[in-house]
């Protein structure tokens, strides 16, 4: 399970000391649109080739940080502009990063790959989906599950620029579930019933549920968001663990359509990056 970290808690953790000035500057400066900012000099550091001290810089053993700009971005959407509110994750080493070589990329980049750095994922999952001839032109996704992507390290993988998904919890969650066919909505339990059991029968595992309860799970998933859902993690191999905890779920407002969207707001957590943070427990001797 992966921890993002609030740009305010992200701010309270960091060693000032260690950062690169120019980072340090902007930390405990009294200036406007820190976020913003900061989130901005990381990308203008790394991009640089220059390391910015936040690298084994969380004690709490965060792999990525989560900073909301202050200012919305500028995008056009089915052919017409508009501003959405972005962030920044940062890719941040960890103390499980300590055990695995140095040649390799952190756990956050990992993650951060996962998440960002697949052009199948980026068109078929997200949101918006970005006009490949015409970068900065993105058209609705009505199947996607994902916040848009604005911007990718995908070099380093050390960030990303995503669109803003706030906070929701079970009771905005069954009511981001709502359509004709679920004039209720759906509950965060049946979603992760619903998710588990794919998951499992796609691994060779089948759960005993009553006859009842299959034919309810067979109809759940059959629900838009919920089958892409399913879809994804058939795709990657991705466990549906991570969608246990809410607060790795959101709620993304699209300006074009204006619709509130139910999305994933942290999906990095691929077969692939669960090895190695497996291993990398193991090594640590920390579960």
């Amino acid at each position: 399970m992966t921890t993002i970290y609030s740009f305010k808690e992200f701010i309270g953790n960091l060693v000032v000391e260690n950062l690169h000035p120019e980072i340090k500057e902007l930390v405990t400066g009294r200036i406007k649109n820190k976020a913003a900012k900061i989130a901005a000099k990381i990308r203008e550091l790394v991009s640089r080739g220059e390391k910015t001290g936040i690298e084994g810089n969380m004690p709490k053993g965060s792999s990525r940080a989560y900073m909301k700009h202050a200012e919305p971005e500028k995008v056009m959407i089915d052919g017409k502009e508009h501003e959405i509110p972005v962030g920044t994750k940062v890719a941040i080493r960890s103390r499980l990063d300590s055990v695995r070589d140095t040649s390799l990329p952190s756990l956050g980049e990992m993650q951060n790959e996962a998440e960002n750095g697949d052009v199948y994922v980026n068109r078929a999952y997200r949101t918006l989906r970005e006009d490949s001839e015409n970068p900065g032109h993105y058209e609705t996704n009505e199947e996607g599950i994902f916040p848009p992507l604005l911007h990718h390290d995908y070099e380093n993988h050390r960030y990303s620029v995503v669109g803003h998904a706030k906070s929701i919890n079970k009771k905005r969650f069954r009511e981001l579930t709502r359509n004709e066919q679920f004039p209720k909505g759906i509950s965060h339990e049946d979603f992760m019933d619903a998710l588990t059991r794919a998951h499992d029968e796609d691994n060779g595992r089948h759960r005993q549920y009553s006859k009842e309860r299959e034919a309810e799970l067979d109809k759940i998933s059959q629900h838009p968001k919920v089958a892409s859902f399913i879809n994804h993690q058939r795709d990657f191999g991705s466990s549906p663990s991570d969608y246990y905890n809410i607060g790795n779920l959101g709620e993304w407002h699209n300006p074009s359509t204006g619709k509130d969207e139910l999305v994933a707001r942290d999906h990095g957590f691929s077969s692939r990056v669960a090895d190695a943070y497996r291993r990398a427990r193991h090594a640590l001797g920390v579960w």
